[in-house]
C-alpha cells in the first residue's frame, strides 16, 4: 500500500490502476503484483482496458524481467545482494532449499511463491541452472502466470456484472490450462531425463 502511496500518490490498487492503467500492469509484472494483474484483467471486463494488451504486457514483462535478473544471478552471483540487503539473506536460504530438492519445478513455480519471487531468479542463476533450461520453463510459467492472472480477475469481473461465467468460457479455458500443464509436465520429464 505504501508504495502506491510515496511513488504514484494512489491509496489503493485500484486507484493504481485505473490511473496508470497499462503502466500499472507494467510495474505490477516486474514485481510481485498479481493483485495489479487481477485487478487490471477485472478493469477489461468493465471495459476500461483491452485484456489481450494486458496479458502481453504482463508476460513479456515477467519473462524478460526474470531473464535479465537470471543472467545478473548467473554472471556475479548473490552475495552482492545480501551485503546490500541483509534481511533478503532468509529468503535466499529458503530459495535455494528449494532449488535443491525441485529445480525444474522451482523454476517454473517461483512466480506463484509470495515473498521470493523477485529474487529468485537471481538465486537461479547463481545455482549456474543451465540457461536453455530456464529460459524454457521461464516463458513457460511467465504464460502460466499472465494467463492465470487474467483469468481469474476477467472471471470475476465477468460474474460480478451479470452473474454469469459467459464471456471465458469454460470449454476454452479448461482445455487451455490442460495443455500448458501437460506441456510443462512433458518437458519437466524430458528435462530430468537428460540430467
Amino acid at each position: 500500500m505504501w508504495l502506491f502511496r510515496d511513488m504514484f500518490g494512489c491509496e489503493t490498487v485500484s486507484d493504481f490502476v485505473r490511473e496508470w492503467g497499462y503502466l500499472a500492469v507494467f510495474f505490477g509484472s516486474i514485481f510481485e503484483g498479481e493483485v495489479i494483474l487481477i485487478t487490471a484483467s477485472a478493469f477489461a471486463a468493465f471495459g476500461d482496458l483491452n485484456i489481450f494488451r494486458v496479458f502481453l504486457i504482463a508476460f513479456l514483462t515477467t519473462v524478460i524481467v526474470d531473464q535479465l535478473l537470471f543472467w545478473v544471478g548467473y554472471k556475479i552471483g548473490t552475495d552482492w545482494l545480501i551485503a546490500k540487503f541483509p534481511k533478503l539473506e532468509k529468503s535466499r536460504e529458503k530459495a535455494f532449499a528449494i532449488l535443491r530438492k525441485m529445480d525444474v519445478k522451482f523454476i517454473f513455480a517461483f512466480r506463484f511463491i509470495y515473498g521470493i519471487r523477485t529474487i529468485s531468479p537471481i538465486i537461479i542463476g547463481s545455482a549456474k541452472i543451465r540457461p536453455r533450461r530456464f529460459i524454457t520453463f521461464n516463458i513457460l510459467s511467465g504464460l502460466c502466470w499472465a494467463f492465470v492472472g487474467c483469468f481469474i480477475g476477467y472471471t470475476i469481473a465477468d460474474f460480478a456484472v451479470d452473474g454469469k461465467f459467459d464471456s471465458v468460457p469454460t470449454f476454452i479455458a479448461i482445455p487451455l490450462i490442460t495443455i500448458i500443464i501437460a506441456g510443462i509436465f512433458t518437458l519437466s520429464i524430458r528435462s530430468n531425463k537428460k540430467d
